[in-house]
């Protein structure tokens, strides 16, 4: 016995609803990386700004939830995708699946999220050339643009404790402006957090067989104030940044360390930081105030 559609859906209601499904479908997919961005930030009450800061501008976002609180969380997104089908230079290495941001979504301090020169749509800017996301990613360049801006806006908004908190590659770039060599926040900064970070880059690009970065800093082969608290995240089950690498990196620098169970590169992060945001980011940020 033949099954016949329901007498009131008629064929032209099914082409309409059909064509409708491709129009919405199409759309989506042709939303661009820095937009999707943008409407996070906006559907969680973040400020969107471009700030200059040195050489570079900078697309930020802010979200001032205790104005009578000196502390400010500084969020760093990782690389994105710097190469497609790890052969050719993205056009924009803006990623597709922001975690910083969503981690900062669900932090009640003061936060700002940071973007990176280039990215976030600001890759047609005169000065960016694509080695600002490929080989000099992490150049001293990136690194004192960066704290340029979080400077400004910490001296701006009156915020004298920072506290710089940047996942994979951005917690490379955490690390890079806490260091001796390149250290502009020394009046603001006291502490840093890196989740799932790559923090011996010459071990990171051997175990990807990657290009090497030639124009970047290496964060295992930097110093560090003493007057920092350093605390590392790692995922048991991380494929990207093997356990080993951040383990080395802390045994010649020093710092806390955590290892996450059943917790990879991307997830279960999210799952995780309103307890890690508890138990330590925040103590570890009031114990130097």
């Amino acid at each position: 016995m033949h099954k016949r559609w329901p007498e009131h859906i008629s064929v032209r209601d099914l082409c309409s609803g059909f064509l409708l499904f491709l129009t919405v479908f199409f759309i989506a997919s042709c939303v661009s990386p820095a937009q999707r961005i943008d409407d996070i930030a906006a559907e969680n009450n973040f400020e969107r700004r471009v700030v200059s800061g040195d050489g570079f501008r900078h697309i930020v976002y802010l979200k001032i939830t205790r104005s009578s609180n000196p502390r400010l969380h500084v969020y760093i997104e990782g690389d994105g995708k710097p190469w497609l089908h790890g052969r050719y230079i993205a056009q924009d290495p803006t990623t597709q699946r922001p975690l910083a941001l969503e981690l900062a979504k669900l932090d009640n301090e003061n936060v700002l999220y940071l973007g990176r020169p280039c990215y976030m749509g600001l890759f047609d800017d005169d000065v960016c050339e694509d080695k600002y996301w490929t080989s000099a990613r992490y150049s001293a360049e990136v690194v004192e643009s960066m704290s340029a801006v979080v400077s400004r806006i910490a001296e701006e908004l009156k915020f004298n404790k920072v506290t710089l908190i940047g996942y994979s590659g951005g917690g490379t770039l955490a690390m890079l402006m806490s260091s001796d060599s390149t250290f502009k926040l020394s009046s603001y900064l006291d502490s840093v957090v890196t989740v799932a970070a790559n923090l011996d880059v010459a071990a990171w690009i051997r175990q990807h067989n990657y290009l090497p970065l030639t124009e970047s800093l290496d964060p295992l082969l930097a110093h560090y104030p003493e007057s920092i608290n350093f605390m590392h995240y790692i995922g048991a089950d991380d494929g990207n940044v093997s356990a080993e690498q951040t383990l080395n990196f802390v045994a010649k620098h020093g710092g806390r360390y955590k290892i996450l169970e059943a917790v990879d590169h991307s997830c279960c992060w999210l799952q995780h930081w309103p307890e890690l945001l508890m138990r330590d980011v925040n103590p570890m940020g009031s114990k130097v105030e």
